[in-house]
């Protein structure tokens, strides 16, 4: 394997960093903080943390989906108004994590912090995004469009850890955008009479839709924009990479531990009699009204979480299958090429599913089991979604990513578990739970860098740093023992998927 071109230096910074004044260091044009988008004159900042970092956050992209709006798709917003862009916006309405006792807790400090999932400031005026682009770039530069996790019921950008201005500084290199979207039953409400129930991926579209319109003005490039989620997050990216085939508007695409073909059971709703969305109407008198829909905007978003709650439905409204934005069969839409040409990042965790065992219940990992359960959800669909993407010539990369330091695991969870990965690419896994160490700051930047190899050149990037593509029957490892990336045959990867007889889509 070629040896990767890895910067050897890191400083790790604060994510929240208080904003400096709003000037440049150097003078104009080199540096501008006052952008103008088709949302408004954005102002934006530069902070001691990341001084060649220009910030742009809580940019609305779309009207507040509230009132009328909610529970209609996002409406364009178009203003010449100032926007203060100087904080990331609230994330949508979703169950607080302290009050989740069964969703896992990524807290090795003990108590129900997190780092991974928002802080507890919510709204439903929430379809905002956030810029994070250099202070001064000579060219155009390739963007990173992230989507997070979160089940397709919480998440959102106010996490601590997906503030990427530590790479942004590193590099130099490159932009990253950080989209929230709706979730659970306002993203995802599956309710009759609504013509579009998978509103959240409309939020997804229109944001890409955004940054394709806007990104030239901070400095980016508008054909090398590249999607990049995580769990949920990547389901999304790939479902859009589906249903917007003609016009993808991407160049690339990073599905981290999830692809289209992850079990439908786990994140999909089959829900054909609208009984979930019902029962809420119902707890609010508005089952017998001419319109439940209407008669529901009528009521706080609040006061529907908490009816949520009190009818165990959190986790109860998910992406459905429409076959125009969610399809019913991805296996057979990716045999017969029915999505972008666009090149990808397919990969997963060696030990996903630790992370999925709620210490809170006293269960007892079993790593056999745990492990069991992970190949056949995470990495035998990255798999088989790798193997159909070559049957159709797209080029195509697979990792695994094997990392296990234990300043971001907790201790209940070792080894590589869900999400475990993204600290490290964002650059932010020594700001909460002790410093990394040096071997991790190598694999950080190692990935952080391959990424943008991918970002820079989506076809040839990746090959040409050393990088063999999936049909080369080739593979990496990441964050193992042995060296940040290992190269092995995708065999060694992929033997305890049997292609033929898995079932699980």
């Amino acid at each position: 394997m070629h040896p990767f071109n890895i910067l050897t230096t890191l400083t790790i910074y604060t994510v929240f960093a208080t904003p400096l004044a709003k000037c440049c260091p150097v003078a104009p044009p080199d540096c501008v903080l006052e952008v103008e988008t088709s949302s408004g004159v954005l102002n934006g900042f530069i902070n001691a943390s990341a001084p060649s970092v220009r910030q742009f956050l809580g940019v609305p992209f779309a009207l507040p989906p509230t009132g009328t709006r909610r529970w209609q798709p996002p409406s364009k917003l178009e203003s010449d108004k100032p926007i203060n862009a100087t904080n990331i916006g609230p994330a949508c309405p979703q169950q607080p994590l302290s009050a989740t006792p069964t969703l896992y807790v990524y807290a090795p400090s003990g108590g129900n912090r997190t780092e991974f999932f928002p802080l507890e400031n919510f709204s439903e005026d929430c379809l905002t995004l956030n810029v994070w682009t250099p202070e001064a770039p000579s060219k155009p530069l390739p963007v990173f469009v992230w989507y997070f996790g979160g089940g397709f019921v919480q998440g959102g950008t106010n996490s601590l850890y997906f503030n990427p201005q530590s790479w942004v500084q590193r590099t130099q290199q490159h932009i990253v955008v950080t989209v929230n979207f709706r979730s659970n039953i306002f993203g995802f409400p599956n309710a009759n009479g609504l013509t579009d129930q998978n509103l959240g991926l409309l939020d997804q579209r229109l944001a890409l839709e955004w940054v394709r319109d806007n990104i030239a003005n901070f400095g980016g490039d508008p054909l090398k924009i590249v999607t990049w989620g995580e769990s949920a997050g990547a389901i999304a990216a790939d479902y859009l990479n589906f249903a917007y085939l003609e016009d993808p508007i991407i160049s690339g695409i990073i599905l981290e531990s999830s692809t289209a073909l992850f079990p439908p059971k786990l994140c999909q709703s089959f829900d054909k009699a609208y009984a979930n969305f019902s029962a809420v109407a119902i707890a609010f008198g508005c089952a017998t009204a001419l319109s439940p829909v209407d008669c529901l905007k009528n009521v706080t978003w609040q006061d529907i979480q908490d009816s949520m709650v009190k009818l165990n439905l959190t986790s109860s409204f998910l992406p459905t299958a429409d076959e125009r934005l969610v399809f019913s069969n991805y296996a057979q839409r990716y045999e017969i090429g029915a999505y972008s040409s666009a090149p990808a990042i397919i990969g997963s965790n060696q030990h996903e599913a630790n992370a999925l065992i709620p210490p809170i219940l006293g269960v007892t990992l079993n790593e056999t089991h745990a492990d069991e359960y992970t190949n056949a959800t995470f990495l035998c669909t990255a798999a088989i979604a790798s193997q159909l993407r070559e049957t159709t010539g797209r080029t195509t990369y697979r990792y695994r990513y094997d990392g296990n330091f234990p300043n971001i695991s907790p201790p209940d969870f070792p080894g590589a578990y869900h999400a475990a990965e993204l600290p490290l690419i964002f650059g932010t896994a020594g700001d909460y739970h002790g410093a990394s160490t040096t071997y991790e700051d190598s694999v950080s930047r190692s990935m952080q860098d391959m990424w943008l190899e991918f970002a820079k050149d989506p076809l040839n990037g990746l090959r040409n740093a050393g990088w063999c593509l999936y049909a080369d029957g080739k593979a990496v490892l990441i964050g193992g023992t042995e060296a940040p990336f290992q190269e092995i045959d995708i065999l060694q990867l992929d033997s305890v998927c049997n292609m033929s007889r898995l079932r699980i889509m």
